[in-house]
């Protein structure tokens, strides 16, 4: 036929050879990638390592690796099925299943991928260090440090917390830093009693604040009073016993002037402190005692001083 003989004519021609070979390059090009899919490499970096079982260290023990860790893996697979894969359809762990004890592990990171057919090549780091503690728990007296200061002629008698010491947890190496827990004042321009509510402050012996996400607290603030006096400075006078005045006489040698701390009412009527009597125990020329003050009530001493030497002379 003529369609028959004009078709075998153009299979005969050069165009048709250059059709035919780049139709057979296609199907090859199809059969090798498409089809039989060889495997590549692709590499992934930044991969977060995340911790697996951590309720089994139980109550007792707490992993304190605080530095975040990355993995970088390269993964050999089709192409076709690597293409697929984003870097969130990763994940890489660290299996902490039984290691409930104290102590640094070098435990391998594992990586769980999307697709069975995709394997793990390579591998950095291979391992990770996880340092793992036992929780204590350790009674801490509260310290209150007060900032500021009051009016003049006024000073802070005392400050204290309502509650005067807190229990904390945490992890034996961390607690084990904490040298005092602070709580803070201020009492700038005071005249009268000062609450506030303070955080608790932890602090190592240098000084530095001791902090941990691993650490917890029977408290986490603390109300803090701060009483507020006047202040007076006063001579204090000693006293002899009875009969002893005709023969001796008697000065106060350490502490001559007190300063004295209350409420302004009660100031005063305050001008002097007494020392109790002074006996003499020995008819000697001169000799120094130990003389207790009588201070009245609701009336303090700076820095509590409650007693003063007396020297106690014959008279001519």
């Amino acid at each position: 036929m003529e369609g028959e003989g004009e078709l075998r004519d153009f299979f005969k021609t050069d165009l048709a050879m250059r059709l035919v070979s780049v139709v057979a390059a296609i199907v090859i090009w199809v059969y090798v990638v498409i089809l039989i899919e060889p495997s590549v490499d692709v590499p992934y970096s930044d991969i977060p390592v995340i911790y697996n079982n951590t309720v089994s260290l139980g109550d007792n023990f707490v992993l304190i690796n605080e530095k975040p860790h990355t993995v970088s893996l390269k993964l050999r697979g089709s192409r076709n099925i690597l293409s697929q894969i984003n870097k969130s359809d990763i994940t890489a762990y660290v299996d902490l299943n039984g290691y409930n004890q104290s102590g640094t592990f070098l435990l391998p990171i594992l990586v769980r991928l999307p697709y069975e057919e995709v394997t793990v090549v390579e591998k950095k780091p291979f391992n990770i260090s996880v340092t793992i503690s036992e929780l204590v728990t350790q009674t801490f007296p509260i310290t209150v440090e007060v900032t500021g200061q009051p009016q003049e002629r006024f000073m802070v008698y005392e400050a204290i917390p309502t509650i005067s010491s807190v229990d904390i947890t945490g992890p034996s190496e961390i607690v084990a830093t904490i040298e005092r827990v602070v709580a803070n004042i201020n009492v700038t321009g005071a005249d009268r009693l000062v609450t506030a509510m303070s955080p608790l402050k932890f602090f190592n012996s240098n000084q530095d604040i001791v902090t941990s996400k691993h650490l917890t607290a029977s408290a986490d603030t603390v109300e803090v009073r701060a009483e507020i006096l006047q202040s007076k400075s006063v001579p204090v006078k000693a006293v002899l016993s009875d009969g002893a005045g005709d023969k001796y006489t008697a000065s106060v040698v350490t502490n001559s002037f007190v300063t004295i701390l209350a409420e302004p009412s009660e100031l005063a009527s305050i001008d002097t402190l007494y020392t109790e009597p002074v006996k003499i125990q020995n008819d000697t020329e001169s000799e120094r005692v130990t003389a207790k003050l009588i201070i009245p009530e609701n009336v303090h001493t700076q820095e509590d001083i409650t007693e003063v030497i007396v020297e106690v002379v014959k008279k001519d």
